[in-house]
């Protein structure tokens, strides 16, 4: 059983399952509520292999999918997705860099701002690099903050995203340097939106 975030794979089954300390079952909530429109088309598929990190580890297999489903998003969807809860902002995020647009772009920087942790900041911070550039320093410097502040985890990446700016267009940021490991996976996240652009 593979765990992460209070979510855990079941090896044997491949299926997911995330709860909190009540006992909810997000994984089936979200399933259930989702069971027609955008939600189930554009979320439940994919957003546990692209959340935080994810994408690197279990997400590669499904760009395909992801960049095919991408290609039927219309901008107003990805922007729903944007101002929705963090399941849909995971998909927002990585849909966002094949739409493209200024409306989706403003949306991308608003999520990552409001961000409230580790499961979407990554993909949002790696959208907002890629289609804001240095516009994306604001948001990033916002959720950073929040961060530190809360405890949320995805700091590192953060700053790494951050560093990235820095150095591909020269812009200041107070963020501080990042750890080698955390500019890796930056630079793989990076990767990624790069392949779903492409495709």
């Amino acid at each position: 059983m593979l765990r992460w975030f209070g979510c855990s794979l079941g090896c044997s089954t491949g299926s997911w399952s995330c709860t909190d300390a009540s006992g909810i079952d997000y994984v089936a909530e979200v399933e259930q509520r989702s069971t027609d429109g955008p939600i189930a088309r554009y979320v439940v598929p994919f957003y546990l292999d692209m959340m935080g990190t994810n994408a690197l580890r279990y997400g590669l297999p499904s760009l395909a999918a992801v960049a095919e489903v991408s290609r039927a998003a219309t901008p107003s969807d990805v922007i729903a997705l944007l101002y929705d809860s963090w399941r849909p902002r995971v998909m927002g995020a990585w849909y966002s860099v094949g739409v493209g647009g200024p409306e989706v772009t403003a949306a991308v920087l608003h999520a990552l701002a409001t961000s409230r942790g580790a499961l979407d900041a990554p993909p949002l911070a790696t959208a907002a690099v890629v289609l804001a550039g240095p516009e994306a320093v604001e948001a990033l410097e916002q959720y950073f903050a929040a961060d530190q502040a809360k405890g949320w985890g995805a700091s590192g990446v953060i700053a790494a995203a951050a560093d990235h700016v820095r150095l591909h267009h020269h812009v200041a940021t107070s963020l501080p340097l990042p750890t080698d490991a955390d500019r890796d996976t930056f630079t793989a996240l990076i990767d990624i939106a790069r392949r779903l652009q492409a495709a």
